[in-house]
């Protein structure tokens, strides 16, 4: 039977200055990509924390006339206004304003106690306004910022001169209130007709929505036949 050889072990290779840069090169490397993933879980729990402490400010509520509501989506109101808990609103103007007290005082000098367009629609208590964003911007500004704590999808904030605003309101002796709303574009070449419609959660499950849908459709088809009868104060 044949033995295997027996190799005697040599004394250890030493490196040379070529495998020495290879291995630093390496631990460098290795120490970066360690590094850039620290760097990268630190920035992702700073995220993480801008997040919910965006969440844990962004306005949750706002007040209009008698009424209280829980905001759906945030709205990029002045930062003033956005941070804080609950916004108080005009009534008549939609004019925002930090607390009760400074909203009832707002209420004393408002000059508005109705959108400020012409009146296109009225039957009982109920009235609709047209108002042009060209002439009333900051009031059709403040409509958009109402909306889009209430609508995920709204876009349009402050461009509101190309747009026409029809509002609903529900009138009584101290004015009329703010209901909702509908917006077309004046210029259209698609023949687009609606481009939004909201109504405030406190008007919900009235019809009201169903209303401002239908109040469009003449808008389509008959846009020249719209306006207030002198006589009987409805469209005719």
């Amino acid at each position: 039977m044949r033995r295997s050889k027996t190799f005697a072990y040599e004394s250890a290779i030493e490196a040379t200055e070529s495998d020495l840069k290879m291995y630093t090169s390496a631990v460098s490397n290795g120490r970066k990509k360690v590094t850039e993933g620290d760097d990268m879980q630190s920035k992702r729990r700073k995220c993480g924390k801008r997040r919910e402490y965006a969440a844990s400010h962004r306005l949750k509520n706002i007040v209009i006339g008698k009424f209280k509501m829980r905001a759906w989506y945030s709205s990029p109101y002045p930062d003033e206004y956005s941070r804080l808990a609950t916004l108080h609103l005009c009534e008549f103007c939609l004019r925002c304003t930090g607390c009760m007290p400074t909203c009832r005082s707002h209420l004393l000098k408002c000059d508005l106690r109705h959108p400020p367009g012409r009146e296109i629609y009225r039957r009982d208590n109920l009235s609709v306004f047209e108002v042009d964003g060209k002439l009333s911007v900051s009031y059709s500004q403040n409509v958009c910022l109402l909306a889009k704590l209430f609508l995920d999808h709204k876009t349009l904030y402050y461009d509101v001169e190309p747009f026409l605003f029809y509002v609903l309101t529900v009138n009584d002796n101290s004015g009329c209130h703010f209901v909702g709303y509908f917006s077309r574009e004046k210029y259209n070449p698609l023949k687009y007709s609606l481009s939004c419609v909201m109504t405030l959660p406190c008007y919900q499950t009235r019809g009201y929505g169903r209303f401002l849908v239908d109040f469009n459709e003449p808008f389509v088809h008959f846009p020249i036949f719209l306006f207030l009868s002198n006589h009987s104060h409805v469209l005719g």
